[in-house]
Parts: C-alpha cells; structure tokens; sequence
C-alpha cells in the first residue's frame, strides 16, 4: 500500500463515487495520516473534510461532525476561506441528516455567506439551494423560496442563469395574475 497522500485521497474518492462508503473512510483517513507525517496540512485538511463526508453516508454522526469540526478548524489555521465554506456546508448535511434543522439551516446560511465574501457564487447557490431544499422537507415553503431567492440575489448581475431562475420564480405569480 501507498503513504502518498494523494494517491490515497484518490482512491478515497475512487471508492466514494462507487458507493463504497467504508471503504472511502479508510482510505481518507489514511490520506489524512499521511498528508500529516507528510506535513502537508492542507492536504490533511482536504482528506478530513472528505473523510466527513465518508462518514456521513455511513450515518456516523458523532465521527462526521467531529472530523468536519477539525477540517474547518485547520482550513481557518491555513486561511483557506473556500475550505472553510465546503467544510461548514458539509457539516450542515451531518446536522440535516440527524434532523437537527435549525442547526443544519444556520451551517448552510453561513456556507452560502461565507462563498459570496470569496465570490464564489456557483458554490454559495448550492448552499443555498441545500437550505432551501431543507425548508421544503420541513414543509416550510416560504422560507424554502427565501432561501432560493437570497441565493439567486447573489449571483452576478449579468448572469444568465440569474436571469433565468428569476423568470422562473416570477412564473407562479405571472400565471395567478391571468397575464
């Protein structure tokens, strides 16, 4: 077997992508511990941000948010703001997955804001887009087209895909109108 890093982390996703949850937790994990004796803190912090993920398809609640806790904190030793916004985006699915939905809503407001300030608009609309898929699974429409609105808000103002989920938004209320 392999100490490099990165060829474990790609095996790690390797393994995810086929399903192969347990499998990729190992290999992330072993990632992790030889991107650390490695000294390679970013990489580290890459495969337990991964290794999170692993953990929650597996439902390992405790394990997942622990590890997402650890990856956001060394993101923000390294100062690596995009790693930040992934890892607190990744820990709002952990908390969702465990029903905790006001916790979850907040990790992802927070995701979605933290991409916008590195203008990260692609990333922060799916930040958004997971809050307001969390508010339609608590039958919380309002709030749910909120969500999706604040995040096509953000995107850039001569963004065609702006502009075409702000038509689609304004269809419902064009349509009840009799327009």
């Amino acid at each position: 077997m392999t100490n490099d890093p990165i060829k474990l982390h790609a095996l790690g996703i390797t393994h995810f992508r086929a399903g192969r949850f347990a499998d990729a937790a190992q290999a992330f994990a072993e990632a992790y511990a030889a991107a650390e004796m490695a000294g390679d803190r970013q990489k580290a912090a890459e495969a337990l941000n991964d290794l999170g993920v692993a953990r929650r398809e597996l439902a390992e609640w405790v394990q997942a948010e622990a590890v997402l806790e650890k990856a956001y904190a060394m993101f923000a030793e390294l100062g690596n703001a995009k790693g930040k916004a992934q890892a607190m985006g990744n820990m709002g699915s952990v908390l969702e997955g465990q029903a905790r939905y006001d916790e979850a809503a907040d990790a992802y407001k927070q995701s979605a804001k933290m991409f916008e300030e590195i203008g990260d608009s692609d990333s922060a609309m799916y930040a958004w887009q997971a809050l307001s898929r969390l508010r339609v699974k608590q039958g919380a429409w309002l709030p749910a087209i909120a969500a999706y609105e604040e995040g096509i808000e953000n995107l850039p103002d001569r963004s065609l895909k702006k502009g075409l989920l702000k038509r689609i938004l304004s269809l419902p209320g064009y349509l009840l109108r009799g327009r």
